[in-house]
């Protein structure tokens, strides 16, 4: 196994007000250290091109945990390799470090393989599973993700926004890019930085489509989210937890 160190350095346009990076920030560079990593291993999106595959990698759930969010200009580290996978998934994780090697931050992903024509689920290449180590934990222990994340079904329902996918956000796969979806999720709580995100994403969603966001907020600490179509169909569940001293 392989694990990819890819740096960043947070610029000015990356930070909000209080001069730190926020979650979609962060989000867009393990979606890049990724990318990076996939392109080394020899099955990214260009290799699967270069090969005559019609195919790319989809993110279908992200456990994001942070301890501190960079300052502008501070540059971090990226770590990044993948875990193993079974059938139709492979995991991915991450680590973020500030410039002393002390890590600020961990992630956890699952993914899987598209046709691209016909946008059908695709097995997992077993060259894609002989290069991730399975005797490997998660860097967020052993079970990272919730059994079953769903929005309650009880609860204060708050209407958060009304949005509709632009050609800006539309991604190498032909639909809306997985951290568009959290600025969405972060935009009604005036607050990008939770120290955790979980993520689910179901349905993808195409330039023109309208969606809708709604969130229960579980005290002042967890909030609930999902992006739904007019119809109601989901495309996004999420959970974000705050400090309670945030």
């Amino acid at each position: 196994m392989k694990k990819g160190e890819y740096k960043f350095k947070v610029r000015s346009y990356e930070c909000g007000a209080n001069g730190t990076a926020s979650l979609p920030v962060i989000c867009n560079y393990l979606q890049e250290a990724a990318s990076i990593n996939a392109e080394e291993l020899g099955f990214s999106k260009s290799n699967f091109d270069a090969q005559g595959y019609n195919m790319s990698w989809v993110l279908t759930r992200l456990v994001v945990k942070m301890s501190r969010y960079p300052n502008w200009d501070e540059e971090i580290t990226v770590v990044t390799f993948p875990r193993g996978g079974r059938k139709i998934v492979a995991w991915r994780d991450f680590e973020v470090k500030d410039a002393n090697g002390v890590i600020i931050g961990l992630a956890t992903s699952e993914w899987m393989l598209i046709d691209l024509g016909t946008r059908k689920i695709l097995p997992v290449p077993e060259d894609v599973l002989l290069a991730a180590d399975f005797g490997l934990e998660s860097v967020l222990g052993p079970e990272p993700f919730t059994q079953r994340l769903r929005f309650p079904a009880e609860g204060e329902v708050i209407k958060a926004g009304q949005y509709k996918a632009q050609y800006s956000h539309i991604d190498l796969n032909g639909h809306v890019n997985n951290v568009h979806y959290v600025e969405w999720l972060l935009e009604p709580l005036k607050a990008a930085q939770p120290s955790c995100l979980e993520i689910v994403f179901r349905t993808e969603t195409l330039a023109g489509d309208e969606v809708e966001v709604e969130i229960v907020k579980e005290g002042n600490i967890e909030v609930y989210h999902r992006v739904f179509s007019p119809n109601g169909k989901d495309h996004v569940v999420a959970l974000t937890k705050f400090r309670a001293d945030a």
